[in-house]
């Protein structure tokens, strides 16, 4: 059932014209001057992202209200005006721009709202004497917009609406210190390889409409979408359509890749650490980088029956499977030679958005969502709590010249020691919860998902070093600055520590909210999961049985998958205490760091040589076709011009014979027309003939 909610378009339009004011006042200078303009600057930024939060928090209670156990489809709708209408030749066609609040909607946008609030508050602080100031909020502002119509629009062209906008906007906030020509490579390597997979997602959403249009039923709208591909009669449509429907879930998957930085479109995700830190965060965390995972969940019912071999005897949540293992690892290894601290947690970021596109392919959406859910705190807190280091150290970024700052930095220190305790998953933080539940459903899955899960342990493991590594370098070994730099020092303001206290206050409770270890002692909850099944339950059922076509055997104690968890942390902090204790470089970290460097540069050369090059030779090879193309077409058209010229002037002569000629041939073709006109046509035309051949006896007379 579908319930009207007249207050939808608000959550997207108050950010947007908190991009609108702050745009116009930046135009207007504001960003030259301070006090009371900043102050309305900062006023305008703040409430318009809280007040979307707010009517967010009415729609999910009026949400709750309207549900029942007769209808578990409900959801608050708001049809805005018809975008896209196309009726040729029989083919109908028609995209209305509406909004579509469930519960996957809901549960994305209380944290996308809500955290990024807490983001625009943080920024007022670090961006404050920045001359750019209220041009960078009408970015960020912007940029929610773009998110929220990416998470709330109602179909896969809307949802494209957002993509493109996030993408622009990232293009504008990485590159925002633009006078740096290392910033700008970065925003537009973002900008370039996310458009890549926005191709991918096109001609994936193309597809998927050619495989429901095969009985004239073809849509691009997320409800009907998913009830057609539940409907059990179109099971022999969605055979007969395999193939394509296949192609349609990798091409869009591509696009994933791409926003989410999995493998192959993984590259330009450290490199947009170029941005100020609050834009790290705000990518990183809750909104940008999530979005692969949203898409793949929205259309879970279309991956979850696209089962036909795609490649190499894969299907398309196989290939999911496989890159975001592949992607985690990557990440992990990466993560343990770097010296800068923003790119030590970008590459943490790479991988733990591995771990959620694993537990997609193992077709449990909903575990995949609720750590994405619990990474926006615990991320958002280690990124802010780093920009406030960054802040307090005057821009200083590299680990080698920090240390000793657990005493200089107290508070800053306390959040970021909760965002570091709940990433490396010891037991009551939420990354304790939300991976061991990928973990349990890795090895519970069916085919090599044991396997993966395997390597998803071990990537555990190097999640703890190198994360501990960050904390000792930073915060626990000794001060490696100068006393200069050491007497400056200081903690952040207020409009940053209390975004960062919230923050980490959540990334350690909002775990109870699926804590399936303690239910057995009457304290655990499934909210979480709950909360999803509406949408995502019938989905989720049908892997479960692809999966497991006998049933479930009996599984282990969950707390056998928590204890490899937990030794899994224990183990890669007292790894990282071995080789960093004293915050400087041993023989045995030059051992594993060689190793480190070594893995990664060999990606950078495959990736270099699969995928870079390839594309260079085609650009070569297109520039020189359209070249060869353009310039033909060009040497053509002269060389016709040339020709008529010469032609036409051969026949301008100053003869009166010659003239006439022309005269009486021009009558005959003009009589020739008029022939097709009529009785009249026939008398002027007969004495336009009589007057050519009197004038062709005079010319022969005379």
């Amino acid at each position: 059932m579908k319930v009207s909610f007249e207050l939808l378009w608000l959550i997207p339009f108050l950010p947007l014209l908190g991009a609108i004011i702050n745009g116009a006042l930046s135009l207007g200078g504001a960003r030259s001057t301070y006090g009371a303009s900043r102050g309305f600057v900062s006023l305008i930024a703040v409430l318009m992202p809280a007040l979307a939060f707010v009517i967010t928090v009415i729609a999910a209670f009026t949400l709750s209200g309207v549900q029942s156990h007769a209808d578990m489809k409900n959801a608050l709708v708001q049809n805005l005006w018809e975008w896209i209408a196309v009726d040729v030749a029989g083919f109908k066609f028609s995209v209305t721009a509406g909004l579509l609040f469930d519960k996957l909607t809901s549960m994305m946008l209380l944290f996308v709202t809500g955290i990024g609030t807490l983001i625009h508050l943080y920024s007022v602080g670090y961006m404050w004497e920045d001359r750019g100031f209220a041009r960078f909020m009408a970015y960020l502002n912007l940029f929610m917009f773009s998110m929220i119509i990416l998470v709330i629009g109602d179909s896969l062209p809307l949802t494209f609406l957002g993509w493109e906008g996030v993408g622009m906007c990232s293009y504008l906030l990485i590159g925002f210190w633009h006078h740096n020509n290392e910033y700008n490579d970065a925003a537009r390597k973002a900008f370039i390889v996310n458009r890549i997979g926005d191709l991918g997602f096109l001609l994936g959403a193309f597809a998927l409409f050619l495989v429901m249009d095969s009985n004239g039923l073809g849509s691009l709208n997320y409800r009907e979408i998913a009830i057609w591909f539940q409907n059990p009669a179109h099971a022999e449509l969605i055979a007969t359509s395999s193939g394509l429907l296949g192609a349609a879930c990798v091409l869009i998957f591509l696009g994933c890749t791409g926003k989410s930085a999995q493998i192959p479109l993984v590259t330009w995700l450290p490199d947009a650490m170029a941005g100020p830190t609050p834009v790290s965060a705000l990518i990183h965390a809750a909104t940008m980088v999530t979005s692969g995972v949203y898409l793949l969940a929205r259309l879970a019912d279309v991956f979850v029956v696209a089962t036909a071999p795609v490649f190499l005897g894969l299907d398309a949540l196989d290939i999911v499977l496989i890159v975001g293992c592949m992607t985690a690892a990557w990440g992990a290894i990466a993560g343990l030679v770097q010296l800068d601290i923003k790119k030590a947690l970008a590459y943490s970021t790479v991988s733990q958005l591995g771990f959620m596109f694993m537990a997609c392919g193992v077709g449990a959406f909903d575990v995949a969502l609720f750590h994405v859910f619990t990474h926006a705190f615990f991320k958002a807190t280690l990124f802010l709590a780093a920009g406030s280091v960054i802040h307090g150290l005057h821009h200083e970024q590299d680990m080698r010249r920090m240390g000793g700052l657990a005493k200089l930095m107290p508070i800053t220190y306390a959040w970021f020691w909760c965002g570091w305790f709940a990433i490396i998953g010891l037991p009551g933080g939420s990354g304790f919860f939300s991976k061991d539940l990928i973990l349990e459903r890795l090895f519970l899955g069916g085919g090599f998902a044991p396997f993966i899960g395997a390597v998803a342990l071990a990537v555990a493991l190097l999640t703890a070093i190198y994360m501990t590594r960050v904390m000792y370098l930073t915060f626990w070994s000794p001060a490696r600055h100068s006393d200069e730099v050491k007497g400056k020092v200081h903690e952040s303001p207020a409009t940053m520590l209390i975004p960062i206290t919230i923050l980490g206050f959540g990334s350690l409770v909002v775990g109870v909210l699926w804590s399936p270890l303690l239910e057995q002692y009457g304290v655990g909850t499934h909210a979480f999961e709950s909360y999803l099944r509406p949408v995502l339950g019938s989905a989720q059922a049908i892997s479960a049985k692809l999966a497991h076509p006998g049933g479930h055997s009996a599984h282990p104690s969950l707390w056998l998958f928590a204890g490899a968890g937990i030794a899994a942390a224990v183990g890669g902090l007292l790894i990282a205490r071995w080789f960093w204790h004293r915050g400087h470089v041993n023989s045995s970290e030059k051992d594993l760091v060689g190793f480190a460097a070594w893995w990664t540069w060999g990606f950078d050369r495959v990736y270099h040589a699969l995928v870079i090059l390839p594309i260079k030779v085609v650009a070569w090879i297109m520039a020189w076709i359209v070249d060869a193309l353009v310039a033909g077409a060009v040497g053509l058209t002269a060389e016709v011009a040339r020709f008529l010229g010469d032609g036409y002037t051969s026949v301008q002569r100053p003869r009166l014979r010659s003239s006439l000629a022309l005269s009486a041939a021009g009558a005959v073709g003009l009589v020739s027309l008029l022939l097709l006109s009529g009785p009249i046509a026939w008398v002027v035309g007969l004495a336009a003939v009589a007057v050519a051949v009197v004038f062709l006896l005079l010319e022969f007379l005379l």
